[in-house]
């Protein structure tokens, strides 16, 4: 819950800040250790030493070549996924289950922030303010994200992003997760309902590709858990978002992956091409990649402050594979999805997690998404869990039957003279 809402909160330390979300990892990780409540796991363990010495050798060869690699970025790096080889001990899946109500409970509150924030917006009773930059200095903010997006250009309506989170893209994404979660545990029809308005809320295509994908993960995996209440939830907030003005605002961003300078293209096709021409521009990138941090220094990014290059959205494999290699990429992927796939304790969330850090954003050295992540799916990798059975209305209680009649025996008075304790 505080990753959520501490999302925008940075601790003023070198040019970008530190994001909190990445002290709160570790804040909760060692009193942990400490009560013996998670462990680290073996083979996770060795594939995350593997991968992070695959790391530092290619930045040492970059770096006694003449490269400049970042040590912050590598840093970060390191740091970042350390937390990862560590999984709970509860053998029981309380943990998971307290973990995922507190989830879609955070999520159903912030998605009816953003919900409102964008309807008031729209009728003309509120006018957008920042108010938590009113209140924390602008130099504890990330600055980096684009977080007052309008919904089309010239318009003075922002999408909603709930004032605490970076982006309109991180509420629809969120949401959409907490869709998956929430269908696992079975919770209320309503809480699916608002959390479906967030997703709309955020005017953010990203959201609606990982519905899609929880969809198709519960037909594949699990489809018990459609239920038709849910079902009929889902096709009302379609229809209500189609009679709205929003509709036309998403309707227009179909194509956006073909078209050159649109979001849609810089997030799912660009970072591939850049990747890919600067592997072709040198052979050597190819073993040991280009150095740490050279992705936004050598590929085609939004650099200075937005007056050179474009905003590409550089996602996890291409940014690995650029800067260190597709061996260490290999391995640095191998890793993560391993300790987020391992004694998964939900079907659906798993995949629906590496779905949304794997392709929706540039995650690779983003707290504030990795770490919830991690949270939902290898933090909690130790038991599968099940739904609780409801509890029956009846109130009598459950007798034995009674034996047949054959079966009976005297009762007798005197004592047993059987050897074994009488009962």
């Amino acid at each position: 819950m505080l990753v959520l809402l501490t999302q925008r909160i940075v601790l003023p330390v070198g040019e970008t800040g530190v994001p909190l979300a990445l002290v709160l990892q570790y804040a909760a990780l060692v009193p942990l250790l400490l009560v013996h409540a998670v462990r680290a796991d073996r083979l996770r363990t060795e594939l995350y030493a593997g991968a992070v010495l695959l790391v530092l050798v290619a930045t040492w060869v970059i770096a006694a070549t003449g490269g400049s690699p970042s040590l912050t970025s590598l840093g970060l790096l390191v740091v970042l996924y350390a937390a990862w080889v560590f999984r709970s001990r509860d053998t029981t899946g309380a943990d998971a289950r307290l973990v995922g109500r507190v989830f879609v409970w955070s999520m159903v509150v912030i998605a009816a922030v953003g919900a409102l924030q964008l309807l008031t917006q729209l009728a003309g009773v509120w006018a957008f303010q920042d108010y938590l930059a009113q209140v924390v200095p602008r130099t504890w903010l990330a600055s980096t994200f684009n977080f007052g997006n309008v919904i089309q250009y010239g318009s003075p309506v922002v999408k909603g992003n709930a004032f605490v989170l970076l982006e309109p893209s991180f509420l629809s994404q969120f949401c959409a997760l907490a869709v998956a979660v929430g269908l696992v545990l079975r919770v209320p029809i309503w809480q699916l309902l608002v959390l479906l308005l967030g997703v709309a809320a955020s005017v953010s295509g990203t959201g609606i590709l990982l519905l899609g994908v929880v969809g198709l993960l519960v037909v594949a995996r699990s489809p018990q858990l459609l239920r038709p209440s849910y079902l009929v939830a889902g096709a009302v907030v379609v229809v209500v978002v189609a009679l709205s003005p929003i509709a036309e605002l998403l309707t227009s961003r179909a194509g956006e992956t073909s078209e050159a300078g649109s979001s849609g293209y810089l997030r799912f096709v660009q970072p591939y091409t850049e990747v890919a021409k600067g592997l072709l521009a040198d052979p050597l990138r190819y073993w040991v990649g280009a150095g740490a941090g050279a992705s936004e220094r050598l590929l085609l990014s939004d650099r200075g402050g937005g007056q050179v290059g474009e905003a590409v959205v550089y996602t996890i494999a291409p940014k690995l594979a650029f800067e260190y290699g597709l061996l260490a990429a290999g391995v640095f992927v191998l890793f993560l999805v391993l300790a987020m796939l391992d004694r998964a304790p939900w079907p659906v969330v798993p995949g629906a997690a590496l779905f949304m850090i794997f392709f929706l954003s540039g995650s690779l050295l983003q707290p504030q998404t990795t770490v919830l992540a991690w949270a939902l799916t290898g933090a909690l990798g130790s038991a599968a869990v099940t739904t609780r059975p409801r509890r029956s209305r009846s109130r009598v209680p459950q007798l034995a039957p009674l034996p047949a009649a054959a079966d009976r025996t005297p009762r007798t008075t005197g004592p047993t003279t059987s050897e074994e304790p009488s009962t």
